[in-house]
């Protein structure tokens, strides 16, 4: 008896092991899970075939996709907005993430108008931004939204929580609200977001390639395993070129 509860006991291991195995080598599909961001010269090229079909000569620029920082840091952006309930809902996974992300992955955010309604809220970050204290009132700000149902687009309650929480001076709150600052990163983010295809919110793009949202990852919670498994993917086509690079003959 305790030979066979022995068997059946490793059998079950072996199984669980084998699952795992299946598990952690699943990957994630181009074009299902994550989106292929459009380089400038293949947008260039869509413009074109474009222009010859409908006879218009009319030109923009469809890619902002710049290399990486020199330093091979892989940079990881959230396009939220704090109208966003969604964005609201993925800061406990972005929280979780940050606590386990390399140190050569980089993360941050940029608030971006996707409706015309929520460019106060976008306003609300950058003043934030500008005034160095988003680290104080980041989630603040959300909790007052979505808990305490208080219309932070408000400027009379965004004041009174720049100046009471991150103790802010009255005349340089409103010094950042009336600058012209503000109006330019708002519209920066817009043009941002356009050149990047994004739509919606949130939006996570890694190293200005690859675009991921709630539905393409298949929910709020996945979006960084697709994250996770793009940056490792990025890493290993970088060594791999490295390696091509060292072994290539020298004439």
């Amino acid at each position: 008896m305790k030979g066979y509860s022995m068997k059946w006991i490793l059998g079950l291991c072996a199984l669980v092991l084998l699952n795992a195995g299946i598990v952690s080598s699943a990957k994630f599909e181009e074009g299902k899970h994550y989106k292929l961001i459009k380089s400038k010269s293949e947008a260039q090229v869509d413009e074109q075939a474009q222009t010859t079909e409908d006879g218009t000569n009319e030109a923009t620029d469809n890619g902002v996709v710049d290399d990486e920082t020199a330093n091979n840091e892989i940079s990881v952006v959230e396009y939220f907005s704090y109208g966003c309930e969604h964005c609201y809902r993925l800061e406990i996974f972005i929280d979780a993430w940050l606590k386990t992300k390399a140190e050569d992955v980089t993360f941050s955010r940029v608030a971006v108008p996707t409706r015309d309604d929520w460019v106060p809220y976008a306003r609300a970050y950058y003043i934030a931004e500008d005034l160095g204290i988003t680290e104080k009132v980041h989630a603040l700000i959300f909790r007052a939204i979505y808990v305490n149902k208080q219309p932070m687009d408000r400027k009379r309650l965004l004041k009174r929580m720049f100046t009471g929480v991150a103790e802010v001076e009255s005349e340089k709150f409103e010094e950042v609200w009336a600058s012209d600052r503000i109006p330019k990163m708002v519209q920066k983010a817009a043009i941002e977001m356009h050149d990047l295809g994004v739509n919606a919110s949130p939006t996570i793009v890694v190293a200005k390639t690859y675009l991921i949202t709630p539905e393409t990852a298949g929910d709020l919670g996945l979006m960084f395993d697709v994250v996770d498994f793009l940056v490792e993917k990025i890493k290993s086509e970088r060594e791999m070129e490295d390696s091509t690079a060292v072994n290539e003959p020298t004439e």
